[in-house]
């Protein structure tokens, strides 16, 4: 791995991966956010700065010729494309945006690995493409049909990911399609962890929306990110220009495989607090765009990429508790 280019680098996932791309040992590391105190979250550590060395920029992906321009000036050989907007309400809301980011800005990214001859290229989609299955686990081949603009967003990017490995535009392409993805550091309102997380550590009763029955497949962070890595060594283990599968591009489940229904996760986090309580359920507040039950089939990933999440749910969620208890 010598030179990496990621946009999104100082949301949730990116500041995750940062400091476990310095066990690869790429000769440079380029930071891209549409926020200027971008460098603020790295320049305090010192052994990160240590083991790696940083670059960062301030631009928004929907500005092509900003983006082109940093990446043509780097010359990067691995783009890793986390910038996005995530929520799946906030896209309910205003459509136009999230499509503007989520697939225009996809787009423009692509266009600028192609101007500036970028190897490989990860996609950070999501498991929201597939929208309400009836059959699970979900595998990638089963038929999308998101529910949101968020989720069609992402369908769409996924597309342009497509067209432009087909065309050869790209060498090499991964898709990881994420579940719900959750660790230390995450602050989105639009995660139920984080929500009930904020209420249980004042003692109240986390709120769930409808009965609780419905199931996500949670997702360390930390494997998150192993997943990232994983896809960059399987792309560089590919000798250039052979016939393989990754130009379709390749696709993969990030999930663990295993359901969680949100009132089984209340349950555990009740637990770990030490509260003696119960949630408080609203009813018809589930919102548009929910999916009832999505878990994933991870047998693609375990046999090709060689990927196996390693933090189950309990592990994970006592890591993101833990600190808040003592704090208390």
């Amino acid at each position: 791995m010598n030179r990496v280019i990621i946009t999104g680098g100082n949301g949730f996932i990116g500041k995750h991966l940062i400091k476990k791309l310095s066990s690869c040992k790429p000769s440079s590391v380029i930071l891209i956010a549409n926020r200027s105190n971008i460098n603020g979250k790295y320049l305090g550590d010192r052994k990160l700065l240590k083991d790696i060395s940083l670059k960062f920029y301030t631009a928004d992906i929907r500005d092509r010729k900003a983006i082109s321009d940093i990446f043509v000036d780097e010359r990067a050989d691995t783009c890793i494309h986390l910038a996005a907007k995530i929520s799946v309400a906030d896209s309910i809301q205003n459509p136009d945006e999230t499509m503007d980011i989520n697939a225009k800005g996809t787009l423009n990214v692509l266009e600028a690995c192609y101007n500036s001859e970028v190897s490989n290229f990860i996609f950070a989609s999501s498991a929201a493409v597939y929208g309400d299955v009836r059959e699970l686990p979900i595998s990638e081949n089963h038929t999308l049909g998101p529910l949101s603009p968020y989720g069609t967003s992402k369908m769409l990017a996924e597309q342009h990911v497509s067209s432009y490995s087909e065309l050869k535009k790209i060498q090499n392409a991964v898709t990881l399609r994420i579940f719900n993805v959750y660790g230390t550091g995450q602050t989105s309102e639009a995660d139920v962890i984080t929500k009930f997380a904020k209420r249980l550590a004042k003692g109240l009763p986390p709120v769930i929306y409808g009965d609780g029955v419905h199931t996500r497949d949670f997702i360390s962070v930390d494997d998150v990110v192993d997943g990232i890595l994983f896809s960059i060594r399987l792309m560089e283990r590919e000798p250039e220009n052979s016939d393989n599968d990754l130009s379709s591009p390749m696709v993969f489940n990030m999930g663990t495989g295993m359901p969680t229904s949100v009132n089984e996760l209340a349950q555990k986090m009740i637990e770990i607090f030490g509260l003696d309580l119960q949630p408080v359920y609203e009813e018809g507040k589930e919102g548009k765009g929910v999916i009832l039950h999505s878990y994933a089939d991870m047998n693609k990933a375990k046999e090709i990429l060689h990927f196996v999440p390693k933090k189950a749910i309990d592990a994970g969620l006592r890591e993101i508790i833990g600190p808040m208890l003592l704090r208390k």
